[in-house]
């Protein structure tokens, strides 16, 4: 249970990977296999996976820098929301980060890697991990693969692997659907940087967490 519990805590966001180490396929493979253990609405288990490694990954880095380049519009598969839309309570926490992070990496240099660089290098991932669920699906499935790619993220902190789940990998679906062969009925929903962090400054940020009486309510 304490090595459940250290993993829980010891995940969060690497947003600088190491290039020149890659996770094994045999690694990938039993992490993704134990997300298949995800709890899922009556056993739909809607999520597939589509991992890009060595050749591939460094494909779908290259074509998503000339994207990010050249300026192209961003055009993922689910909608994204201006922060004034969101709910309040949301609203506040995604507040408190970036004041957070901006305290952290509190140089302009470091701001700028954070933003420019790392992002438009899809933070340097050496394997992406694309997940979709079909686009006639329910928000049921979206809880169900919110479920999976949480599992997927723990299992590979028990292997000490890490992740990035992050909004930069999909935001050019079209490029990632070409070169990984997802049809046009699978929703592509997320990707996860996976790989080895290096030893960098920006890697030893944690973005601040509500304390527990701020979202649990117990009734006796």
């Amino acid at each position: 249970m304490t090595d459940a519990i250290d993993t829980i805590k010891s995940r969060h966001s690497t947003r600088y990977f190491d290039q020149g180490k890659e996770p094994s396929r045999a690694d990938l493979e039993e992490v993704i296999r134990l997300a298949g253990l995800a709890p899922s609405w009556v056993d739909s288990q809607p999520w597939r996976v589509y991992l890009a490694m060595g050749e591939t990954a460094k494909k779908i880095h290259a074509r998503h820098l000339a994207l990010a380049e050249a300026g192209t519009a961003s055009s993922p598969d689910w909608e994204t929301w201006h922060r004034e839309d969101w709910d309040p309570y949301p609203r506040e926490n995604m507040a408190r980060h970036n004041q957070a992070s901006q305290e952290y990496l509190n140089t302009p240099e470091l701001l700028d890697l954070r933003t420019n660089i790392l992002q438009k290098n899809l933070y340097y991932a050496p394997a992406i991990a694309y997940l979709t669920i079909p686009k006639r699906s329910n928000l049921w499935s979206v809880y169900d693969l919110g479920a999976f790619a949480q599992t997927l993220a723990l299992a590979a902190k028990a292997k000490g692997i890490d992740s990035m789940p992050a909004y930069e990998l999909v935001k050019y679906p079209a490029s990632v659907r070409k070169i990984m062969g997802i049809p046009e009925d699978q929703t592509l929903a997320m990707g996860i940087g996976l790989g080895y962090g290096k030893d960098e400054y920006i890697n030893g940020y944690q973005a601040p967490r509500r304390d527990l009486l701020d979202f649990l309510t117990i009734k006796d």
